[in-house]
């Protein structure tokens, strides 16, 4: 029978089931824009496997911190309940496999577009979908929805699954048939797959037993057969069986983006109406009746009856209030229609009152407080300066002299824009997608593209100094010192140049793959983190090791941060670890209440995001809890200027204002402006570090915005 509640969502009906366990549409957790949730209780052979159970915890935690058009967004979990589930974004429309049995091939242009980008922003993530297929698309009424990346790995190298192949034939990529090998390439043959089953109806290596199916994946040519020649020349290079051959995210994008004729509106015709209808159902289920079993009317199987009330999301103790501030409460966003303002032109975010908790909570040796009041209060309310808009979702920004640097995810271009007008300064061109954050250094910026090269781009004027090209499967970041520019490639080297020439001046390597992320200098020092966790302390001048530090025992998360010689990581397994910078000796560790999502070291104080929904505040000498404020899930950044903490949450969209001293709440303000971004898009994802100068704070989503935090 199935269940009546999994963790704090009430469930409405059953989704579907696969080879991991059963779907249910949920309703009552946090973080969605319209309370619903596709929630995935694992199968119980699954989660008696302590290995399994693991290795889900890991990835379902790394996996919430991808987000972005394209990807359904984790919201919670429950990995170390009975049994283990996840609950992530509910996307109304069909599946790919179902839209292509009901209305036939598709016009895969723009389907294509986005679904490589949205595979783009996983990869460069540092995670691989590793089971691509019609199934796992969903046709919602913004694009396509990738769903279930990061997971499939999880039941690889079980005791169940040891013998066997994960994944789904005609998919499968080559070199994980005959080697076992996998990685953002083999997603690449996954989506070359994917799309010629929309553009034709039919798999490239047809149907059958799987295992004959496999036979052909290694041993013939895909059949293309009617697909336009354009895109069946790129799809056959996605079907390469030699992964060195295939394009990346970037270039597929690039490609589709070129041809003839441009790429078609979304969503498709044919499509729109049933996407919009099971749109109108989601929003009806908001106010669904469940079916449940009353126990007593049939002792043996129990009868269905409905319950009286309908679901609703949990909503915070009610606080006491004068009778004449009565706060009506909304509906769910889901179902209010949205008109833009009438000064449709004008960018700016209105003046409003502030919802502000300032409820306090025990909490032992240590303040606690939680941003989950409900009376109101004038507050500071930022406003919006400028938006600079180029047309795409925009990657990390970099301040320096006044000018903030970033690239963009779509248009391969490198931005320079005056942080006081948010006017465009300049516009350099690469051959791909600039989304890493960029480094300056004396009168240049580096950047690095999608495809792996390393640009530097004059700050007068834009124009290109020199390019050095780096291996790259993912995307590489890119960090400055006080002489050397350094790149981190995905493929487990850090290299070292010359800022003026582009000389390679050395290279360390790690042995195994390195994330993107912060690669913090300090010291004459730069740190490098690899995928399993251990961090490498490199002499900035010579590349020469110093240090190597391995002893957490555990999976890391994040980047690491450095400040006043103080080291610090954070882990999957709920520890954050302290070290000195000179010579990596361990100053302290402590264990806080969830697996750790970002780390940063201000000042005197360490500051850490937990799954457990706090923001932490630790002694940066000793570890000790200063204090903890319950901010929520999907925390971007942390910034400190002066007494006062900001933190960005992306699960809804909001600055948040904390006393650094005491972490009480000062205020906060949702990070959107309806009247300049699209439907479907209106909750801005804040960018993974806040820019905050002067009296201004930057962030990063559709645009890049400007808010006055201090009037």
């Amino acid at each position: 029978m199935d269940p009546q509640h999994i963790g704090p969502y009430t469930v409405l009906r059953r989704l579907g089931g696969g080879g991991m366990g059963l779907v249910y549409l949920g309703v009552g957790g946090t973080g969605s824009t319209h309370g619903l949730a596709a929630v995935k209780v694992i199968r119980p052979e699954y989660a008696e496997d302590r290995q399994f159970r693991r290795r889900f915890a890991h990835e379902a935690r790394a996996s919430a911190r991808v987000s972005g058009p394209g990807i359904a967004a984790v919201l919670s979990d429950g990995v170390d309940e009975n049994p283990p589930w996840l609950a992530t974004e509910f996307v109304p429309g069909p599946s790919l496999s179902e839209a292509v049995r009901a209305y036939g091939p598709l016009e895969v242009r723009r389907l294509g577009l986005l679904l490589a980008a949205a595979l783009r922003r996983i990869h460069v993530s540092g995670l691989v979908h590793r089971d691509l297929k019609p199934s796992n698309v969903m046709m919602g009424g913004d694009g396509p929805v990738i769903i279930d990346f990061g997971i499939a790995r999880a039941r690889e190298d079980t005791r169940l699954t040891r013998t066997g192949v994960i994944g789904t034939s005609g998919y499968i990529a080559p070199e994980y048939l005959q080697h076992g090998r996998f990685d953002a390439r083999s997603d690449v043959f996954a989506l070359g797959s994917v799309l010629a089953f929309a553009a034709s109806g039919q798999s490239p290596y047809g149907t059958g037993h799987p295992a004959a199916v496999d036979v052909r994946v290694l041993s013939e040519e895909p059949d293309l057969t009617g697909i336009d020649p354009p895109v069946a020349d790129l799809l056959r290079a996605c079907l390469a069986r030699d992964p060195a051959e295939r394009p990346t995210p970037a270039t597929i994008e690039t490609v589709l983006a070129g041809l003839p004729g441009g790429t078609p509106p979304w969503p498709p015709p044919a499509l729109a109406a049933e996407i919009a209808r099971r749109t109108r159902e989601a929003a009806e289920q908001v106010r669904y009746e469940p079916t449940v079993v009353d126990p007593a009317a049939d002792p043996l199987h129990g009868a269905r009856t409905r319950t009286a009330a309908r679901p609703a999301a949990p909503v915070s103790p009610p606080q006491p209030q004068p009778s004449s501030q009565r706060i009506p409460r909304p509906d769910p966003p889901l179902l209010q229609g949205f008109s833009p303002p009438a000064d449709s032109g004008r960018r700016r975010l209105p003046r409003r009152k502030l919802l502000l908790g300032l409820a306090a909570l025990s909490a032992t040796g240590a303040g606690a407080y939680t941003l989950a009041g409900v009376f109101q209060e004038e507050q500071p309310d930022p406003r919006q300066n400028w938006r600079f808009a180029p047309g795409s979702e925009m990657g990390d920004a970099t301040m320096a002299g006044g000018t903030l640097y970033l690239g963009s995810h779509k248009n391969s271009s490198l931005y320079a824009v005056d942080a006081a007008t948010g006017r465009q300064r300049w516009a350099y061109t690469a051959e791909s997608s600039v989304a890493g954050q960029p480094a300056v250094l004396g009168g240049t910026v580096f950047a690095a593209s999608s495809e792996g090269k390393l640009h530097a781009v004059d700050v007068a004027n834009g124009s290109r100094r020199w390019t050095v090209p780096l291996p790259s499967l993912g995307g590489v970041s890119v960090a400055a010192g006080d002489k050397l520019v350094y790149a981190r490639a995905t493929d487990g080297y850090l290299y070292g140049f010359d800022p003026e020439t582009g000389r390679h001046r050395w290279r360390f390597q790690t042995g195994e793959g390195m994330p993107t992320g912060r690669t913090p200098v300090a010291a004459g020092t730069v740190f490098a983190m690899t995928n399993k966790g251990v961090l490498h302390a490199v002499d900035a001048a010579t590349g020469r090791p110093r240090w190597k530090f391995s002893g957490t025992g555990d999976t890391t998360s994040g980047s690491p941060s450095v400040h006043g010689g103080t080291v610090c990581l954070g882990t999957e397994e709920h520890w954050v670890h302290a070290l000195e910078t000179a010579s990596g000796r361990q100053r302290w560790k402590r264990r806080l209440g969830g697996s750790i999502n970002d780390v940063h070291v201000r000042g005197d104080a360490v500051y850490v995001h937990c799954q457990d929904r706090f923001l932490y505040a630790l002694d940066a000498g000793t570890g000790k809890q200063r204090w903890r404020c319950e901010i929520g899930a999907g925390t971007e950044g942390v910034a400190v200027v002066g007494n006062t903490v900001y933190a960005g949450r992306s699960h809804p969209s909001k600055l948040l204002a904390l006393d650094s001293r005491t972490g009480k709440p000062r205020w906060e303000v949702p990070l959107r402006d309806p009247s300049a971004m699209p439907w479907g898009e209106d909750e801005a994802r804040i960018s993974s570090e806040i820019r905050i100068s002067g009296r201004n704070a930057y962030f990063t989503a559709l645009g890049l915005y400007s808010f006055r935090i201090d009037p």
